[in-house]
């Protein structure tokens, strides 16, 4: 990222956008993860799916979608990506016709194994500029924002004890 030329003022206010850090976070580890990926053909959110699927026998696709936080027409759109390069099957689930099953194939284990250096470098390069305390501070604060909030459904009054 060249930015000698910008001023001080041309960047006022948007260096204090966590949103647009965020992005330029992702832009340079997508970068780094593309760069070493380019022969494998994958990309980082194909990859996500690897990930999951290459530590899980098999699952369903809904609970794949749950797993990866994406909604359903992503996660069909994305894994019809992956079926057709030939790295997941799916399968309609014998007890239940509404569900698909989804594994990973030989071919999608092979690659997942190919890319995997791509992810660790490009995870490397996120956190070249930090201290070992630093890297587990982001990632403590990243899931902290991410995780979801408790439901409202989720809290239950105790009960009252006195009779």
């Amino acid at each position: 990222m060249d930015l000698e030329d910008i001023s001080c003022e041309e960047r006022a206010g948007l260096w204090d956008r966590p949103g647009f850090l965020l992005r330029l976070c992702l832009q340079e580890t997508g970068q780094a993860f593309e760069e070493g990926c380019a022969e494998v053909g994958l990309t980082p959110r194909q990859f996500d799916f690897l990930f999951v699927l290459n530590g899980i026998e098999e699952t369903t696709q809904d609970r794949l979608a749950r797993i990866l936080v994406l909604d359903r027409s992503t996660t069909g759109l994305v894994l019809g990506i992956l079926e057709r390069k030939g790295f997941v099957e799916r399968r309609v689930a014998p007890l239940d016709k509404r569900k698909r099953l989804v594994r990973s194939t030989d071919k999608g284990r092979a690659a997942f194994a190919r890319a995997s250096p791509a992810a660790e470098a490009a995870r490397a390069r996120l956190f070249e500029r930090l201290s070992e305390g630093e890297r587990g501070q982001l990632m403590y604060l990243l899931r902290k924002i991410s995780e979801p909030k408790p439901r409202a459904s989720d809290h239950q009054p105790e009960s009252s004890a006195a009779s």
